[in-house]
């Protein structure tokens, strides 16, 4: 699903105080969360089926998936998708990004995760991209800042970086999309181990029956995703712009996903 947001020139002015002839606002197109990384179906199983098989039943049934992966091996990420359009003759850089992603909506139990990210220019090499006291505070009621998700989990949602060409290693260096021009973002974020893999077993519960009886149960991960890019605009200053929400599923797959490299 994709969606084509824009910041509002009302916004861009209380920034300013003025729309300077020189600037002109970007457009934002969010298309979509792409799983990027996940255990296979064989390796859920195996990790989870000791878990929900009761005993004795668990001797014969759980076995036959094989060991059980370390939670180290169990990680779940995922991509974040947009398209920047510059119409402006000067490149404009994204300086932060705020994602938040509520795993089962609707659902009583909704585990929630935040991530803040301050991309780095080129010369902090060491750049982490750890947020300040003052991140991914918007300035506009409408835009969402780190503020309105107080209650998520915390280490649930873990950024790490982003990358301008496909099959690129992500990293916190500052994208820039160039002048007159477009650029494709990829945000690389994954959930935490441990928080993630207990808010999996759920669904390892529902499937109780098809692991006591050695079927390999398909995991269905319903998510909803909202946030907020911030990007320097010349004259505009440092205008927020909001995605989502935006509701989907995951599957997880067959096999291994490998993580782009």
């Amino acid at each position: 699903m994709r969606t084509v947001l824009s910041a509002s020139l009302a916004f861009a002015a209380a920034l300013t105080g003025c729309v300077g002839p020189e600037a002109q606002l970007p457009t934002v197109t969010y298309q979509g969360a792409a799983l990027a990384q996940a255990p296979s179906q064989e390796m859920m199983a195996a990790y989870y089926c000791p878990r929900v098989v009761s005993y004795p039943l668990s001797i014969l049934a759980c076995p036959p998936f094989g060991d059980v992966p370390p939670a180290s091996d169990m990680v779940v990420a995922f991509n974040l998708q947009f398209n920047v359009h510059n119409p402006n003759h000067f490149p404009i850089p994204v300086a932060e990004m705020l994602a938040a992603v509520t795993l089962f909506p609707g659902q009583s139990s909704q585990p929630l995760g935040t991530s803040c990210v301050v991309f780095c220019s080129p010369d902090e090499p060491t750049c982490t991209g750890q947020p300040g006291p003052d991140s991914c505070i918007a300035k506009a009621g409408d835009i969402r800042s780190i503020e309105d998700f107080s209650n998520a989990t915390a280490d649930l949602l873990v950024a790490s970086g982003v990358s301008l060409l496909q099959g690129q290693a992500p990293s916190f260096k500052m994208p820039e999309v160039v002048q007159d021009g477009e650029a494709a973002i990829e945000a690389r974020f994954a959930f935490g181990a441990d928080p993630m893999l207990q808010a999996l077993e759920q669904l390892a519960s529902q499937s109780v029956n098809q692991l006591a009886v050695g079927e390999l149960p398909t995991f269905t991960i319903p998510y909803r995703i909202e946030g907020t890019l911030w990007l320097d605009v010349g004259s505009l200053g440092r205008v927020a712009v909001g995605f989502g929400p935006v509701d989907g599923t995951w599957t997880i797959p067959t096999s291994e996903l490998v993580p782009s490299l």
